[in-house]
């Protein structure tokens, strides 16, 4: 069931990325100065540092990838904080208006264009949830999402944190794995299984306990 409702078509998937991209632009607008300085979910940094990777993502080619890697010693967790440090010393009007400039892009790293849908998503919820805002997400865009983040051990450890334990969803019709039952919003699925304290609130079940001791 998982698997059929997930996005595989380029077209529909480039729709879903910038429809995701869009709607945090809208949140992006709403925020005070004092917001964009504050603490994200993503471990480690501010929301203006999330802004500033998704913006790396938005302007990712293969040629600047490869410069990157280099200059990171050929780490990807190493590259990440570089697009972050560039636009270090941007402020937040500067960085909302590069956002927005480039969410509409079509580039995405070779073989990876469902992570750029990923990114959209899961940093779009490290952003809003962290100041207290909501980030709507249409149920393909959340199914697609969590099949690849249970599915993904590499950066997301979604794989890792989430066998053994069947996860399912209270507001979309999805179900993945076996084993004791975590239910709840698959937003907040995604974000527990990708190592977001945060998304433990909003869930419950016999496995929870398990999934908390992963996160």
């Amino acid at each position: 069931m998982a698997e059929a409702l997930k996005a595989t078509d380029a077209a529909e998937i480039w729709t879903l990325i910038h429809e995701q991209r869009n709607k945090l632009g809208d949140v992006l607008e709403t925020l005070s100065v004092h917001e964009w300085a504050a603490a994200s979910l993503c471990e480690g940094w501010r929301v203006r540092d999330v802004a500033a990777h998704l913006i790396q993502t938005h302007l990712v080619t293969g040629r600047n990838l490869i410069a990157d890697w280099i200059r990171s010693g050929f780490s990807l967790k190493a590259r990440n904080p570089h697009g972050v440090v560039r636009r270090g010393s941007m402020s937040p009007s500067e960085l909302l208006s590069l956002y927005r400039s480039t969410a509409g892009r079509t580039s995405y790293l070779p073989g990876q264009l469902t992570y750029s849908l990923v990114e959209a998503v899961i940093h779009g919820e490290d952003i809003a949830r962290a100041v207290g805002r909501r980030v709507e997400v249409s149920p393909r865009s959340l199914v697609t999402v969590g099949e690849i983040a249970r599915n993904t051990d590499p950066i997301l450890g979604g794989k890792r944190r989430s066998a053994g334990l069947t996860l399912r969803a209270s507001d979309v019709e999805w179900s993945a794995g076996t084993g004791p039952e975590v239910t709840g919003p698959l937003a907040s699925i995604i974000l527990a299984i990708t190592g977001r304290p945060t998304g433990l609130d909003d869930l419950s079940g016999e496995g929870l306990d398990a999934l908390r001791t992963r996160v």
